[in-house]
């Protein structure tokens, strides 16, 4: 299964027989059979018929729509899971403060020892003192996880390990080109602030299609508190892989030079012609950097491929691809509210 991801500005989303088939101004740009794609992400200004979102709805493939830039809109859904005996364990046990603690807790710990295992891999072969001595910071903010008593404390936690991590992240990119000053969002303001939120929003696309699989109510969670339109639970389980999925690869494609600052933009200085067909957006005063089309299309096949590259599993014993892992995680969440087994993050080796 995988994400069929649609990009190209005022394309048509169509559907030939059984596949879904990519069409601008009368060519075709991609043609997949149905039974392949779990779910379809549109970005931007891209076109749907009734008879396509039918279809889709249909076939039960999760569709969501995100502007061009990679903010989140929504999604089209062909039902909710018809387990509501799981929702309403769901629903009973996080209301347990208890329970609640324990499994946000485990996001936390997961979260900060898979950032820890990545800048210590990233630190064999520089051996620098700043990453040795967050690593050491790291070491200490995860010993103290099981003490939190609070969200908040957790939460403190949990910022004080992101805020020793991306503080020396800028030691481990090794092209000159690409500076790295910490962590900026809302909007990212350098590239490689862009490539961590855009992993972050796709990362976030591939949970919450498996939390739809599986039939949890996906803005119920444990950590991220409960806010309109807030899907926490899918943040919560995606914690732990940040680090793996996301900030792993953004530094393998920066150091790799597969993503270079010619796939970036500023607003106020050009306009390129990949953007003829974007939707209206204020891009001048919100985005003051951004990925140009070429760039998005790389950063995307990337982590696809990322996502499908296997990695052994320890709970089963065998090798699954990360897209598995992920199903496998969302699964190891509702069976601990089953009370059928703990949850257990997933660690980097």
């Amino acid at each position: 299964m995988t994400i069929l991801y649609v990009t190209d500005q005022g394309a048509s989303l169509t559907k030939q027989g059984n596949q879904l088939v990519v069409v601008k101004q009368g060519k075709t740009l991609q043609a997949i059979h149905a039974f392949k794609v779990e779910q379809v992400a549109l970005m931007g200004n891209i076109n749907l018929s009734p008879s396509v979102i039918t279809f889709l709805l249909q076939q039960g493939i999760d569709t969501v729509f995100l502007s061009y830039y990679g903010k989140y809109k929504g999604r089209l859904i062909s039902q909710h899971g018809k387990n509501i005996e799981l929702r309403r364990k769901q629903f009973q046990k996080i209301d347990d403060p208890e329970f609640r603690m324990h499994a946000a807790r485990c996001y936390v710990k997961g979260k900060l020892n898979n950032s820890r295992v990545f800048l210590r891999r990233q630190n064999q072969e520089i051996q620098n003192p700043d990453i040795t001595s967050a690593l050491n910071r790291i070491r200490r903010l995860i010993a103290q996880v099981d003490s939190c008593e609070t969200t908040e404390t957790l939460m403190g936690v949990e910022g004080a390990g992101a805020a020793a991590y991306f503080g020396c992240f800028h030691h481990v990119i090794r092209v000159q080109d690409i500076s790295f000053h910490g962590r900026n969002r809302r909007p990212p303001r350098d590239p490689v602030n862009v490539l961590l939120s855009l992993g972050y929003t796709l990362l976030a696309n591939a949970v919450h299609s498996q939390v739809n699989i599986v039939g949890l109510d996906p803005y119920l969670g444990c950590l991220h508190s409960t806010e309109y339109g807030r899907p926490s639970l899918v943040l919560d389980l995606m914690e732990e892989f940040r680090p793996v999925l996301v900030d792993s690869l953004v530094l393998y494609a920066v150091n790799k030079g597969i993503i270079r600052t010619k796939h970036f933009f500023r607003p106020e200085d050009r306009e390129p012609a990949a953007f003829d067909f974007a939707e209206t957006e204020p891009v001048r005063e919100e985005y003051p950097i951004v990925l140009i089309h070429e760039g998005m299309k790389k950063f995307i096949t990337l982590f696809e491929e990322r996502l499908n590259r296997r990695v052994l599993y320890p709970p089963r014993g065998k090798r699954l691809t990360y897209r598995g892992v992920l199903l496998e995680q969302v699964r190891m969440f509702a069976a601990l509210l089953s009370g059928d087994s703990d949850y257990n993050s997933f660690s980097m080796r």
